[in-house]
């Protein structure tokens, strides 16, 4: 499928969507900005951190012994 195609199906849905939370999604991915890596750099977490969170998750569920 060549890109025009593409751009016309998209032009269709969007035109037949009637959920107001998909379009507001929609609209939200029209205005975001080019990825910032050194901005989600600052965000991120460490391996070990995410090793803690993991156990810590898995420990709270409710496994039956």
């Amino acid at each position: 499928m060549d890109l025009a195609t593409q751009k016309k199906d998209l032009i269709k849905w969007i035109h037949s969507i009637e959920d107001s939370n998909v379009l507001k999604k929609l609209e939200s991915i029209k205005s975001e900005e080019t990825f910032d890596f050194d901005k989600e750099w600052e965000r991120s977490i460490s391996g070990d951190e995410l090793r803690e969170r993991t156990k810590k998750h898995l420990n709270s569920l409710p496994w039956k012994k």
